[in-house]
């Protein structure tokens, strides 16, 4: 439920409070009926009130369809267990492929990118390998142990985990002598 629709449901459960303490007040007779069918009397023809009335039919309408929708949570993985669901989110997964790729020998630095479709669970990454390790190895290296500890972590089965080499470079800064 959007901000729009919680500021909605805000006044519309004052006023409905209100008119729920108007019939309590009824029913105990503090309040005269002569009163409320003499306010009533008073709607009677008129086209302000129809609109009123009709404006909160509509959000009324709004706010059931709101609470009945259900929102599908489409960054996420679902493991169905016997007690439950589990969602596990992309960005889980993202954070553990980075963290794979990070502690890889070779890689200097990576950009992950997680993708879930109908196949099943795809990760690209944009790496950068130091220039003294063979870019053939590390790349397989990285494959194997991402899609392991995936496997092993979340317990999904990559489909595919593609790597471009974006760049081969030593980005180790080398120190200025001060004399």
């Amino acid at each position: 439920m959007g901000i729009f629709d919680r500021i909605i449901l805000s006044v519309y459960t004052l006023l409905l409070a209100l008119v729920s303490l108007g019939v309590v007040l009824l029913s105990l007779r503090l309040i005269s009926l002569e009163w409320i069918w003499t306010g009533i009397s008073h709607i009677n023809g008129q086209w302000e009130a129809g609109l009123l009335g009709m404006v909160f039919f509509l959000v009324s309408l709004r706010l059931l369809l709101a609470g009945i929708r259900t929102r599908r949570v489409k960054d996420t993985i679902v493991h169905h267990t016997d007690m439950g669901d589990v969602h596990i989110s992309l960005d889980a997964i993202k954070n553990l492929v980075e963290k794979t790729a990070r502690h890889t020998r070779g890689v200097r630095g990576v950009k992950v990118r997680v993708n879930h479709d109908g196949q099943g669970l795809k990760v690209s990454l944009k790496a950068v390998i130091s220039p003294e390790n063979n870019v053939p190895n590390v790349s397989e290296e990285l494959q194997k142990r991402i899609h392991e500890y995936i496997k092993n972590t979340v317990g999904v089965q990559l489909v595919d985990v593609q790597i471009l080499v974006e760049n081969i470079s030593n980005d180790f800064k080398t120190k200025q002598r001060v004399e």
